[in-house]
């Protein structure tokens, strides 16, 4: 679930919101998208069929909306909308979003080049699943968080996560 850590830490920048104002709920059907709950306790939901042409073509028609090819939502065979919590157990990537966030400055970047690595490892089958979160984590403490004050600490911090996790996983291979 490091996708939707990823975009914890998207929101929070995207709206200058505290990570404590947004959450993540499984949703096993996939229909509902996202969902902002207003101050009034109404609560605004985007749905519709889970297919990526969907936002592929909301981003390539904007502001106006095109046609996506995707077949039109029928509420009556979807019948049933199901919600759970995450398990932070099972889902270790969400507290590692959570905590690249707490930390501040290049810790994000950290978080980014260290999840692409270890699934890059994973992708090439030298790097067991559960292992992702394990090189991440690593990398994280290897790597104390610094001012993300202009390009060069971040492509520096990028640029040595990397190397940290490429050597973490490495060390968890198969």
């Amino acid at each position: 679930m490091m996708n939707k850590g990823l975009e914890i830490i998207e929101a929070c920048w995207l709206f200058g919101t505290g990570q404590d104002r947004v959450e993540v709920v499984i949703h096993p059907q996939s229909v509902i998208h996202s969902m902002v709950e207003y101050v009034d306790g109404s609560v605004l939901a985007q749905l519709g069929n889970p297919d990526m042409r969907t936002p592929i073509a909301y981003a390539l028609g904007w502001p106006d909306r095109i046609e996506s090819g995707v077949t039109r939502l029928n509420l009556f065979d979807t019948r049933r909308l199901e919600f759970e919590e995450p398990d932070p157990v099972r889902f270790p990537s969400l507290r590692l979003a959570r905590e690249s966030i707490s930390a501040g400055g290049t810790s994000p970047t950290v978080l980014n080049a260290a999840n692409e690595i270890a699934v890059a490892e994973f992708l090439a089958e030298r790097l067991s699943f559960p292992h992702i979160a394990s090189v991440v984590e690593e990398t994280m403490a290897a790597i104390p968080s610094r001012a993300a004050d202009d390009l060069e600490a971040v492509l520096e911090a990028d640029g040595r996560a990397r190397s940290v996790a490429l050597a973490a996983a490495r060390r968890l291979a198969r």
